[in-house]
């Protein structure tokens, strides 16, 4: 069975290919292809339950579109270009789009990767991913071009680590089951040093309490979100945050890294408190009396050392006399 770029997302282990049936693990994990075609089914949103899932799905999207596109003054092209910069892709590099629909990003991603690199184009919504795959080569011309299409769960997603160059997503978050989670894979299938970005609906906070901001909300509430700061990787690097078109829908681009951000816990402060990050945040004691405590730091200065180095000193001191009265 010839290897695939994907892994189960069940056991996590590599997939092979089962002629004309699907996609099988190890395990004995089976994903089929969607019928007539050879698109992956890892996990599916049910048909009918929303406006993503029904029948003419991206006709209905592509009308929200325009009315997107028209009620605040920007065009498609103009949008997108603006927002995929930001992946700073370059040619025959390997990019994801997660909640890809109906595939209105794939010529622009297609460019900017060239023929040499791989667009993987992944949706929950089997219908608006079906239809990416016919529009990629009907209505885009990107028959000549690396895609892989496959309809999936973006927050569990069937790739192993540090696989991409850039991941993206715009429009759909909001509506995770687990947005943290969502964002959470983004950055797991990124490279370090590769980039992850993503927007949804979400009015910049200094117009929610204005007549501009309350109209559009009434319009759609999905406007009243926030920027998911609150899930951003700890890892992050050289984050930022926008807003586009008109401060209604925030932007979040930044560089993943596999790696914690530079701390030096032990670094000691000089000065009349003493100590360092470390002692400070684990070597917390329990209470004393207030009058013992004013008396030790009178020591300490008296002495002329810090605080932590005197208590330290006096603690010492008494476990090593404790220890001999032992």
């Amino acid at each position: 069975m010839k290897k695939t770029p994907y892994r189960c997302p069940v056991c996590k282990s590599d997939l092979a290919i089962e002629p004309g049936v699907g996609l099988k693990c190890s395990s004995a994990h089976l994903f089929k292809y969607a019928d007539g075609t050879s698109v992956p089914v890892f996990a599916s949103e049910s048909n009918d339950v929303n406006e993503y899932t029904i029948s003419n799905a991206a006709e209905i999207h592509d009308n929200a579109l325009r009315w997107v596109f028209k009620t605040f003054s920007t065009s498609e092209e103009d949008l997108r270009e603006n927002l995929l910069s930001r992946l700073q892709l370059k040619e025959g590099q390997k990019v994801l789009i997660t909640g890809a629909g109906a595939g209105n990003d794939l010529p622009y991603l297609a460019k900017k990767v060239g023929k040499s690199g791989t667009i993987f184009a992944q949706d929950y919504a089997g219908e608006m991913l079906l239809s990416a795959v016919k529009r990629s080569n009907e209505l885009y011309g990107l028959a000549d071009y690396n895609i892989e299409f496959s309809i999936s769960d973006a927050t569990n997603l069937p790739f192993d680590d540090d696989l991409f160059d850039a991941a993206f997503h715009f429009g759909g978050l909001n509506l995770f089951s687990d947005i943290a989670a969502g964002i959470s894979e983004m950055d797991r299938v990124v490279k370090d040093g590769g980039r992850v970005v993503f927007g949804d609906e979400g009015l910049a906070p200094w117009l929610k309490n204005t007549d501009y901001g309350r109209m559009i909300v009434n319009n759609n509430p999905l406007l009243n979100f926030s920027a998911p700061l609150e899930h951003i990787p700890t890892t992050a690097r050289n984050l930022n945050l926008s807003w586009d078109p008109s401060y209604c829908f925030y932007i979040i681009d930044y560089t993943a890294a596999n790696h914690p951000l530079p701390l030096d816990i032990d670094v000691p402060h000089v000065g009349t408190r003493g100590g360092s990050i470390r002692t400070r945040y684990f070597g917390q004691l329990e209470g004393v009396d207030p009058d013992l405590k004013e008396a030790l730091y009178e020591a300490a200065k008296r002495k002329g050392i810090d605080r932590v180095s005197f208590l330290e000193e006096l603690l010492r001191s008494g476990l090593e006399n404790n220890k001999n009265d032992n």
